[in-house]
């Protein structure tokens, strides 16, 4: 059953159908009003929020796998066929895993429009107010550009769910989302702290994640202009933000947390089950998902570091995915974003924008040595421009990014052999029969 909101009072619950788009985890079943009353509730409220990131709609399993089995880097060797629709990018309204992603976008957005809605009353000191405020537009923004990147156009959602008046909500066009998404983040870039724990947002969280909006956007609007702010707030991530390259890629997964910009915190309480959809049957694993033999193949023979980092084998030679690898707790980090990828977006930027060509290649460089890897030998804004969508597929396999990499750079119709419809996933079905302002997108 969805999660029903928490603010939605007994009435409500009786006559609103359990998949309505927005409605979330109700708390001991008190009202927002009595939960979120003071300091102590708002930084309960906002830990609720970063929780809803563990979803196993959310980073806690289908966000991570759809990236890549949408793609091209992950095929469905399992039992839950609704996996099979997404490898074969035929995917049915009334998926249930693309239903999951939807529901727990929303969940995330409304914890979040709770706290915003009912911070300005409560008594604290600005830098506890900021820090609030900073977090909650933070998390606002990636779920809104998660779902962006999924649906297209899709309900901008500012306030939280108080009555049945804003249940139905139409569809708002993709610039509005877009100019939504930038807003909240560049407020939440000026009043969250430089540094964070690990986990938490901070303003270069939001900084690196206004990098990839812009860049995401600038391929949506051909506007060179705006590669140009992609460009600068990589800059600024790259420049200022203290942040240092793992000495070697294997640390990424094994304890480093120099490159982090933004993470998902596991724990044995709020745990993860990647390892486990990864994991052979030999090893006690589903193995609902596995590299394909092409992806396997991919690899440069001197890209061992990566290789070895990303992919191994069980005793029947069946290959799997290995940056997971909690398979018993389930605590394994889930990068957002990283460091990383900061020079690949100040690459891609300028690649398409006919940039400095040395530049190019420097950034792309930043990435290939850390693996061992010789320098890049494109020299044309083409051959760069696929140097850096390799370099993009292979460092980041399995870290949620390839599915949006090739829908971004419109791809994904030439590499995957999908008509343009298909580069959005259908609207859910539930969301559709509940809510009649909403729209299918075109080809489901």
């Amino acid at each position: 059953m969805k999660k029903i909101s928490y603010i939605l009072i007994a009435l409500a619950l009786a006559t609103i159908s359990c998949t309505k788009m927005l409605d979330v985890q109700p708390t001991a079943s008190i009202s927002a009003d009595e939960a979120i009353k003071d300091e102590s509730g708002v930084n309960k409220a906002i830990t609720g929020a970063y929780y809803s990131l563990h979803d196993v709609g959310n980073y806690g399993r289908n966000h991570v796998i759809v990236e890549d089995l949408a793609a091209d880097n992950l095929v469905w060797t399992g039992t839950t066929r609704d996996y099979l629709q997404i490898e074969n990018n035929l995917i049915a309204s009334d998926n249930s895993i693309i239903d999951g992603i939807w529901t727990s976008n929303y969940d995330c957005i409304n914890r979040v429009n709770n706290v915003l809605f009912r911070i300005p009353d409560i008594e604290m000191s600005t830098d506890k107010r900021n820090l609030y405020t900073g977090d909650g537009l933070f998390l606002r923004a990636l779920s809104h550009f998660n779902l962006l990147c999924y649906f297209g156009a899709i309900p901008i959602k500012t306030q939280p769910t108080l009555d049945l008046s804003n249940i139905n909500q139409a569809r708002n066009a993709v610039a509005d989302v877009y100019n939504q998404i930038i807003a909240d983040l560049l407020q939440a870039e000026q009043i969250l702290p430089a540094t964070r724990a690990l986990g938490w947002a901070s303003s270069f969280s939001a900084t690196a994640l206004l990098a990839r909006v812009y860049l995401t956007k600038f391929h949506y609007t051909n506007d060179p202009a705006i590669a140009a702010l992609a460009k600068s707030k990589a800059d600024e991530v790259i420049n200022n933000g203290g942040f240092i390259m793992a000495p070697a890629y294997i640390d990424l997964f094994n304890g480093n947390t120099t490159e982090s910009i933004f993470e998902v915190i596991f724990d044995a309480q709020n745990y993860n089950r990647l390892a486990q959809y990864f994991f052979p049957v030999s090893l006690t694993g589903r193995y609902e998902v596995s590299p394909p033999s092409a992806f396997v193949q991919s690899f440069q023979a001197t890209d061992t570091v990566r290789f070895n980092a990303s992919i191994t084998f069980d005793e029947k030679n069946l290959p799997y995915g290995i940056k997971y690898k909690d398979y018993t707790s389930g605590t394994d980090r889930v990068y957002v974003l990283r460091l990383a990828e900061m020079f690949m977006i100040r690459a891609e930027a300028q690649a398409y924008t006919n940039g400095n060509i040395e530049e190019i290649r420097s950034d792309i460089d930043v990435v290939r040595l850390r693996s061992g890897l010789a320098p890049t030998t494109a020299t044309t804004y083409d051959e760069l421009k696929l140097a850096i969508e390799n370099e993009r597929r292979h460092e980041f396999a399995f870290e949620s990014q390839r599915w949006s990499d090739l829908v971004r750079t419109k791809r994904a119709t030439t590499l995957l052999g999908i008509s343009e419809n298909y580069t959005l996933f259908p609207i859910p079905l539930a969301e559709l029969q509940t809510n009649n302002l909403m729209t299918q997108n075109p080809g489901y």
